[in-house]
């Protein structure tokens, strides 16, 4: 391939190019999942010194006002498109294109996640993180099927090329949509922030008021069926008194609360679960750091972010076995059958009885998680720009 040649050659893939990255996800202000994809992703990209970027924020939510505010918080200049009606507009009609909406022109365009078709008739690169609707509607509320296979569809027929986040995201697209599509699929691994491989302030902690010198597990995620917080709660029911640890979940209160209220109210959890809701990243990376333990029991993720940045903080991972957290963890997580909460028990169990364990495999973590960087995760796509204007 050309940026193959290019990286032999020494030079910086994508360099002279000018690309629209486009990413409803800039209106998260809370930052997290695909939004800390788009953020890190487009400063890497920056960082390398290859292509020009230009951020393009879409329809959901991003008035003037907002705009502006989020282009203070973030330090990117985000191009809003103005209309919350370019969605339909582009579904249906099929225009206007992108890069009339732009202020200078483009060489490619680059649709950071799966959402609605973007109009372009330029190059365009769509990143898929997970195909989930498809796979297991039960656990996606607000993406149906139909849409998903419409996304999925559109994609395949105008993409130039289609990066994936896993090789277990790329296999899944490669099933449901068929041949053709082989050619174009690239995977590109998503990165860690170098932000969780330096030592976080502890007094971030203070505001949660966790009971002092009481060791604690740690999980990050909203409450969501995929997420199985359900799941681990009955496994610390399992695990009783048998540890000393109380357990802190952070993350937003999703739509899966019913469920975990129920799991709650066991007796043996009494004031020994802290619900800590929405984190900011410095605290996210100080609670990584405190914890003696990182449980992720998620039952289906396209990547899985949180075990990176669990290791690269130096906190040992049990992971689940399932869809993409094995390659992410490789041999430096202890992989379990999460859905079974015997087994999610035993395995918290294993790692919290042993503090030789817990130092080995905090050890191999970071060392795991040194292989996963933005920057690299950056010259691949700027590689893959190259690859689209050929």
């Amino acid at each position: 391939m050309q940026s193959a040649t290019i990286e032999r050659a020494g030079m910086i893939p994508g360099q002279g190019l000018r690309v629209a990255c486009f990413a409803n996800q800039f209106g998260d202000r809370q930052g997290h999942g695909l939004a800390r994809y788009a953020r890190e992703l487009l400063e890497a990209l920056r960082g390398i010194g290859g292509p020009e970027i230009i951020p393009v924020a879409g329809w959901s939510g991003l008035e003037p006002e907002a705009l502006a505010a989020r282009q203070q918080e973030t330090g990117l200049q985000l191009t809003g498109l103005g209309r919350r009606g370019t969605s339909l507009l582009w579904t249906f009609l099929g225009r206007p294109s992108l890069e009339a909406c732009l202020d200078a022109p483009v060489d490619v365009v680059h649709a950071v996640s799966l959402g609605y078709p973007v109009a372009t008739r330029k190059p365009l690169v769509v990143t898929i993180h997970d195909l989930g609707p498809l796979i297991r509607p039960d656990y996606f509320r607000n993406t149906s099927p139909w849409v998903m296979q419409r996304s999925l569809d559109q994609a395949v027929r105008q993409a130039d090329v289609i990066a994936c986040v896993s090789q277990y995201t790329a296999d899944t697209v490669r099933e449901y949509a068929g041949p053709s599509v082989e050619a174009r699929l690239r995977v590109v691994l998503e990165g860690v922030s170098e932000a969780f491989f330096t030592p976080a302030d502890p007094a971030l902690l203070h505001r949660f008021a966790l009971p002092p010198g009481v060791p604690f597990i740690l999980s990050a995620g909203a409450a969501s069926p995929r997420k199985n917080l359900a799941g681990l709660l009955r496994a610390m029911t399992v695990l009783g008194s048998s540890i000393p640890h109380h357990l802190v979940l952070a993350g937003g209160a999703g739509w899966d609360s019913g469920e975990i209220a129920q799991a709650l109210a066991a007796p043996a959890l009494r004031n020994r679960v802290h619900r800590l809701g929405y984190v900011s990243d410095p605290e996210l990376r100080a609670l990584y750091q405190a914890a003696d333990l990182y449980v992720h029991p998620s039952l289906f993720e396209g990547f899985g972010l949180p075990v990176l940045e669990a290791m690269a903080s130096g906190t040992p991972v049990v992971a689940s076995d399932r869809t993409s957290l094995p390659e992410v963890a490789g041999q430096a997580g202890c992989l379990c059958d999460a859905s079974d909460p015997e087994a999610l028990a035993a395995a918290i169990l294993q790692v919290c009885g042993s503090a030789d364990l817990r130092a080995r495999m905090a050890a191999q973590g970071r060392r795991r998680a040194r292989q996963f960087s933005w920057s690299s995760c950056a010259r691949a796509m700027a590689g893959i720009y190259s690859d689209a204007v050929s």
